[in-house]
């Protein structure tokens, strides 16, 4: 009977074998390695010419993935050899002048990728010039080789119709690039003319309506007025069509009838009518989710900072419009939910893979991540100046972007999508307590108010109200009047009675704590809870789930500390660089001591804290554990100047991706951190690049007990690119981090507390908070000693 189980145990390991990798060759169906044939093509092109045009595929490849950066850079490349190959020649055959219609073909794709980027006016003046003497020397070597051979005249001019600059199969790109530059009279002349083409009604159906729309809006933007404003909204309502997300990635732009409605709103504006303005942005605003709403769980973060940038430009325009209105009714409200919106789009966490797990098909999941993962960190894929990594470059790019999409399409056949859900400011408040309030602060796009910040503040009972806070360059001096008398007493004027305040602001963090905040001996600390959180968007969810939590009598916790920064197997030469920090040895002795008897120890200290152990942690059982990281945080600057594809020169860095400016230090991170060897996996560095990619789903808590551990690069519209974005990506519930410097002993003395009184019953939050003010007591003229964490939802 044993031995019949342990054949039929045995059948079933291999069976279930047997799924894990089916599953994985169906992730991997959905890759056809386009990418690797198209790079074999370009490593065997035996001329310039030929590497040119397998450099332009990988161009056009590269956008049907929506990879903007990667098509230009291939296209320009592209571009620029095969003008050198023409300018060392004279032309005088026909192949030579294929050589010329190749050009013609990048350079219009060119115009098209770059057409509505802001930053690239320049550039599409240039390819515009290029493109159209490209054109008028093919069309007059053409007439002069047919002349030349001896035909008919009479065809000359079918010739030219065909040839001349634009030509039709251009018309489109041209006339948009006109429209998106605002040159109105060039697509009325240029579209006229071509319906007077004997060929125009070759053309497709849906582009004659396009070109025939563009036309209509040529005609009617120059005397566009309040009078002719319903016309402008029938065009641009007739021109309306259903898009995704990846129509908008490929085609690297959003549909006319955006700009149309734009234009429409502008006018009301400029009309003097704010409030009819703003019933077309609201719609502008809900083609938006209209359009995305499919897709918002399963972007990629790259793909996240592309939609970003082609749709910021409405996003700006939105809230500089109900900022410089704000006095007038729904404005505030409008300016609030739009907040929002562009938080849950860019700065949220999309797709998070180890959502998607189960029993069967985790491992195979797992495998195409870390092979993701792998591909991400080899050296190949930190863009270099040389053309030969840049092309590894650009290779490494599209096959992890291919994988990517595989992994994406295989989770999608089986899991629904999570639909965009923006509160409106009134339910937000219905599930207040009568002392709660919200305070929702952002940055304001640039040149508004001096490059500041605002917050939209608001409770149970009190409609939503602006407060223009201080600009950057204040709130560094941290001066305590000023920030007494120009931030809190403004929001107290609006949260009256309420003490317990959400607080949505991960920007404004690195110079503002809540909690420093005082007026001589008075710390608002003493009177009032603060519950910090992404957005408080998420406040009716955390608030449900509250409800739910159900109490695990023995937590697991890791700690991690007393890392040996110098120490590498083969060798413990002492290096230049982090030092080692016998207070978190300390620190963590003391929590232990303390948690011992009723919680899980995990230790991992010294040489043993090493970056391996913690990425072991991904994929594990952690329900309600503790993860405790006291070691040394990093926040590099980017300079474009670097070429070197170490972590760091000097304390900046030539890597593009914001989440490789930041991270911890483990065991060995020196030889790392003073370039003797590149960023790697299990190196001693742990970017935000890799801890997003990890899964520590059901994590209830990680404490980064280190220096400046809540620091990352800010993008408008995309949040902070910071050690807690990662961490929220890689599944994590909430986190204790820090914004400023902290010395050893008070920071131990501030988390034993807490731990001391979280083990004794209190939530997690509240024992935070009540730690806090005993260091407050002990420590009054010096909030540099304790102020500088947050707890984090």
């Amino acid at each position: 009977m044993v031995l019949k189980k342990e054949i039929l145990l045995l059948f079933g390991c291999i069976l279930l074998l047997c799924i894990t990798d089916n599953v994985y060759a169906q992730i991997n169906e959905h890759s056809f390695n386009k990418g690797v044939e198209h790079f074999q093509r370009l490593e065997q092109a035996h001329d310039s010419a030929q590497y040119a045009n397998e450099l332009y595929s990988i161009a056009r490849y590269c956008r049907e993935l929506g990879m903007y950066e990667e098509s230009r850079i291939a296209g320009t490349k592209a571009s620029k050899i095969l003008s050198q190959v023409l300018n060392n020649k004279t032309p005088e055959s026909k192949d030579d002048f294929i050589l010329y219609e190749q050009n013609l073909d990048i350079n219009i794709f060119l115009l098209d990728l770059l057409t509505s980027r802001g930053d690239q006016y320049l550039d599409l003046s240039l390819l515009h010039i290029i493109s159209e003497a490209s054109t008028l020397a093919i069309a007059g070597y053409t007439i002069c080789d047919w002349l030349r051979e001896g035909n008919s005249q009479d065809k000359l001019h079918s010739i030219h119709e065909q040839l001349e600059f634009p030509r039709l199969e251009h018309l489109n790109t041209i006339t948009r690039y006109y429209w998106e530059t605002g040159n109105t009279e060039r697509i009325i002349k240029e579209i006229n003319k071509a319906q007077k083409k004997t060929s125009w009604e070759t053309l497709a159906d849906y582009e004659r309506r396009i070109l025939h729309r563009r036309l209509e809006n040529a005609c009617l933007l120059p005397s566009l007025s309040l009078a002719t404003l319903g016309e402008c909204l029938r065009i641009a309502k007739s021109m309306y069509y259903p898009v995704s997300v990846k129509d908008i990635l490929y085609e690297q732009k959003m549909p006319e009838y955006f700009s149309m409605y734009r234009e429409a709103a502008r006018t009301c504006v400029s009309s003097q009518e704010p409030l009819y303005a703003l019933k077309i942005y609201r719609l502008i605003e809900r083609l938006i989710k209209k359009t995305i709403d499919d897709d918002c769980s399963f972007l990629l973060p790259s793909e996240q900072h592309e939609l970003c940038e082609i749709m910021k430009p409405y996003f700006e325009e939105m809230q500089i419009f109900a900022y410089e209105n704000h006095n007038l009714e729904g404005m505030i409200p409008f300016l609030y939910e739009n907040i929002l919106l562009m938080k849950e789009l860019f700065a949220k966490p999309s797709f998070q893979y180890h959502r998607y797990l189960t029993d069967t098909d985790s491992k195979s999941i797992l495998k195409m991540q870390s092979l993701i993962d792998s591909i991400a960190l080899d050296r190949n894929s930190f863009k270099a100046q040389s053309p030969e990594s840049r092309t590894k470059w650009l290779q490494n790019q599209v096959i992890r972007r291919e994988q990517e999409r595989a992994l994406i399409n295989y989770v999608k056949k089986s899991v629904p999508s999570h639909f965009l859900e923006i509160k409106p400011w009134n339910e937000i408040a219905a599930s207040l307590n009568s002392n709660e309030a919200v305070i929702e602060i952002f940055s304001l796009p640039y040149d508004v108010v001096n490059n500041g910040y605002a917050a939209i503040v608001f409770t149970k009972n009190k409609s939503p109200h602006l407060i223009t806070l201080p600009p950057e360059t204040v709130l560094m001096t941290k001066k305590n009047e000023t920030l007494y008398d120009k931030i809190w007493i403004p929001i107290k004027e609006v949260i009256g009675e309420c003490t317990h305040l959400y607080i949505s602001s991960e920007e404004t963090l690195k110079y503002l704590s809540f909690a420093s905040i005082h007026n001589e001996d008075e710390y608002i600390i003493d009177n009032y809870n603060f519950h910090y959180l992404f957005s408080s968007n998420d406040i009716p969810r955390i608030k449900s789930e509250r409800t739910h939590i159900t109490s695990v009598s023995q937590k697991d916790i890791f700690f991690f500390g007393g890392a040996r920064f110098n120490y590498t197997p083969s060798s413990q030469t002492a290096i230049q660089g982090f030092q080692y920090l016998q207070g978190t040895v300390d620190e963590i002795e003391s929590i232990e001591k303390l948690l011992s008897s009723q919680w899980n120890i995990h230790k991992y200290m010294g040489k043993d804290a090493t970056e391996t152990a913690f990425r072991n942690l991904s994929g594990q059982s952690l329900n309600s554990a503790v993860i405790h990281i006291s070691t040394h945080g990093f926040h590099i600057l980017y300079n474009p100047k670097i070429q070197s594809d170490v972590l760091q020169l000097d304390g900046f860095s030539g890597h593009k991706n914001h989440l490789l400016h930041t991270g911890l230090a483990f065991s060995g991170a020196n030889s790392v951190w003073n370039g003797l060897q590149p960023l790697g996996t299990n190196d001693g560095i742990l970017t935000a690049y890799e801890i997003a990619s990890m899964n520590l789903s059901g994590t209830e808590l990680v404490v980064l007990s280190g220096c400046g551990t809540g620091k990352g690069d800010v993008r408008y519209g995309e949040g902070c690119f910071s050690l807690q974005r990662a961490f929220r990506q890689a599944g994590v519930k909430s986190l204790i981090i820090s914004f400023q410097n902290i010395p050893d002993k008070e920071t131990k003395e501030l988390m034993v507390d807490f731990y001391h009184y979280w083990q004794e019953g209190i939530n997690k939050q509240n024992a935070f908070i009540m730690a806090q003010r005993n260091m407050k007591n002990k420590y009054p003229n010096e909030p540099n000693k304790w102020a500088s964490f947050i707890f984090i939802e």
